[in-house]
């Protein structure tokens, strides 16, 4: 029995990992917030470009968001496979 070797356990998380953990979800909801913030500031340009109206306009955010949410929940669930 003392030949056998004992089995290795992963090392306990330390606040090392805690610390990157919460950077890079700050990250990622900043990015989230840009994102959206681009999207709104570039609105008003997309409308005199492409001369469409304030309703159509409003349908490009609203398809907007949903692709994104689509997206997002697509890769959250890819990211815990």
């Amino acid at each position: 029995m003392a030949d056998q070797e004992r089995p290795r356990h992963p090392a306990a998380p330390t606040a090392e990992h805690g610390r990157l953990g919460l950077t890079l979800i700050l990250v990622a909801a900043f990015m989230v917030v840009l994102d959206f913030s681009i999207v709104n500031v570039a609105l008003s340009s997309i409308q005199r470009d492409l001369g469409v109206s304030a309703a159509t306009v409003q349908w490009m955010v609203t398809g907007y968001a949903i692709a994104f949410g689509g997206l997002l929940i697509l890769g959250g669930r890819a990211g815990d496979l």
